[in-house]
């Protein structure tokens, strides 16, 4: 017996032809995943500039920012890690760029999918271009502003990518999303202080809360603050303690904020909780034990994460 051909009407097979919000969705969760390997590419190649993993440490901690040392030692940008990195970064981003863009001509025009999704491609985009011109600009710079919008156009890429795969946010009521946005803004605060501790060369200017608000005393430990400033080794104690103390504030607001929201978001609020607590152990661990790569990236990483997850609810 033949077969008989499918007719023209029929449905497609594919379930993501008959519904293009999903494929969308999923075009966004491979750019989240695609973003988070740049993320941490990026932040390896800024923290081994500043000398974080560096054979020698701490002697050889921020030798780019010291007068006596104003380059890198020799090979350090030529050696075979780094370039490698690097080749892998670019090939990630050009990736990335191509999905986006895929991804903005599929939520366009805002009728097929509403205008939330085709406003986050859009601005995905531009963040995406916006971090391309500050790469190509910036690429020699020591200013700590440099290194601050590369971390913080990363992490929100990766805010976008999973506000676009999650679909709609969640509806907990007008109290509950004044209390959001509260933790959302702290946690980017937290985030910037972070970035400027580290891209300032004030990561080894204190050991402690209390020790960080004695040092911060002097005047010119609160000049790491401004990102246009240039780096000086052993100083800003003031961003150390400002980013200690919004690590305790981040948890006694965002922790009871996810514990809240476990009934209309069970895995993100479990999600957000186990980045908050393993940030709150990671912060000590990471400076007793000198520094080390891996736990710098993956506090890195998991500040990335706490803010796209925080974001995915707004």
């Amino acid at each position: 017996m033949t077969p008989t051909a499918p007719s023209a009407s029929s449905p497609p097979s594919d379930p993501d032809a008959r519904d293009p919000a999903r494929r969308l969705r999923r075009m966004a969760r491979l750019c989240a995943a695609l973003v988070l390997a740049i993320i941490t590419l990026s932040a390896w190649l800024r923290l081994a500039r500043s000398g974080i993993g560096c054979a020698d440490w701490p002697a050889c901690y921020g030798a780019v920012w010291q007068a006596a040392a104003p380059a890198l030692p020799a090979g350090a940008e030529t050696s075979a890690t780094v370039l490698a990195v690097r080749l892998a970064h670019r090939v990630l981003a050009v990736a990335a760029l191509v999905l986006i863009v895929v991804m903005l001509a599929s939520a366009w025009p805002p009728r097929r999918h509403g205008w939330r999704p085709a406003l986050e491609a859009g601005a995905l985009l531009a963040v995406t271009l916006g971090l391309a011109v500050l790469g190509a600009l910036g690429a020699q710079s020591l200013l700590p502003a440099v290194a601050l919008g590369n971390l913080l156009g990363g992490f929100a890429m990766l805010a976008l990518s999973l506000r676009l795969a999650s679909g709609r946010p969640i509806d907990a009521g007008t109290g509950a999303r004044v209390w959001l946005w509260a933790a959302f803004g702290l946690v980017l605060l937290e985030t910037a202080l972070g970035g400027l501790a580290s891209a300032s060369g004030s990561l080894l200017a204190c050991d402690g809360l209390s020790d960080c608000w004695a040092e911060a005393q002097d005047g010119p430990a609160w000049s790491a603050l401004n990102p246009w400033h240039a780096p000086a080794l052993g100083g800003g104690a003031g961003v150390q303690w400002a980013h200690r103390l919004g690590s305790w504030l981040v948890l006694l607001l965002a922790a009871p904020l996810a514990w809240r929201l476990r009934p209309h978001d069970r895995r993100g609020a479990a999600a957000v909780l186990a980045c908050l607590l393993l940030q709150a152990a990671l912060g000590p661990l990471m400076a007793s034990a000198g520094y080390p790569m891996a736990l710098v990236l993956a506090h890195n990483v998991l500040a990335a994460f706490t803010l796209a997850l925080l974001a995915r609810w707004l």
